[in-house]
């Protein structure tokens, strides 16, 4: 806390943000908005082992300690079904070790704050792949510097994602979003492809949280989905 003649200034909270939810990592150390430490990473690795590291280079860098987090931001869903679990039990150890709160925020609305710079009313569409030719998709409007949410979080066909904006110019987002784009019409940026931790720390900035714990998965894990068709295709079944 700082005076300077004008009365005390409270210094900005510290949150942590982090992102497990498709084959990239994100995570990021914010006094307020301001970005003090980031980090993203996509190499193939598995969360489980890039998490943690990605988690000690950040505190070493910022030069704090777990102990000054006063907030913990993670995506938890929709997504990667095996990415979500590490991110979301690591925030919530986290959280707990700190005695801080620990919010999670929609993995496409945390994507979408990446082009959220594309002007007053851009249609932002975020779309994140989700195998089979399905995605997990959401759109929302870029208003007073903001993001207002115009659908919720749902899975559909790539196709049809595609067909629903036909009649107007989009800003695709994601890991999914060159499945969905028109390339004589809509925008795709390579560097938005991917979840960055800024989106995650904006989203719990603007309030749009929701519990950590309750994983938004949208769809049935891929061993569940085999194991029924399995059944159906048994005699009798």
């Amino acid at each position: 806390m700082t005076d300077n003649g004008r009365g005390a200034e409270k210094t900005p909270p510290l949150t942590l943000a982090a992102d497990t939810s498709s084959q990239s990592a994100a995570a990021g150390l914010y006094r307020g908005t301001e970005p003090l430490a980031e980090c993203f990473l996509c190499a193939g690795l598995t969360h489980s082992q890039t998490l943690g590291l990605m988690l000690e280079h950040l505190f070493t860098a910022a030069r704090v300690s777990a102990k000054d987090v006063a907030r913990v931001a993670v995506t938890n869903g929709p997504g990667s079904f095996t990415g979500l679990r590490i991110g979301v039990s690591t925030a919530l150890g986290f959280a707990l070790a700190a005695q801080c709160e620990c919010a999670g925020v929609s993995s496409l609305e945390a994507a979408a704050w990446n082009a959220a710079r594309g002007g007053e009313g851009a249609l932002i569409c975020a779309v994140q792949d989700a195998r089979r030719g399905q995605v997990y998709t959401a759109s929302f409007c870029v208003s007073g510097g903001g993001l207002t949410r115009l659908c919720e979080d749902h899975a559909a066909p790539a196709e049809d994602v595609a067909r629903k904006h036909a009649d107007r110019p989009v800003i695709y987002v994601g890991d999914g979003a060159e499945a969905c784009y028109h390339k004589d019409k809509d925008i795709l940026y390579p560097e938005w492809r991917h979840i960055r931790a800024r989106g995650v720390m904006l989203c719990a900035e603007a309030g749009h949280t929701r519990p950590a714990d309750r994983l938004c998965y949208l769809r049935l894990p891929q061993a569940e989905r085999v194991r029924r068709e399995q059944l159906a295709r048994e005699p009798g079944a």
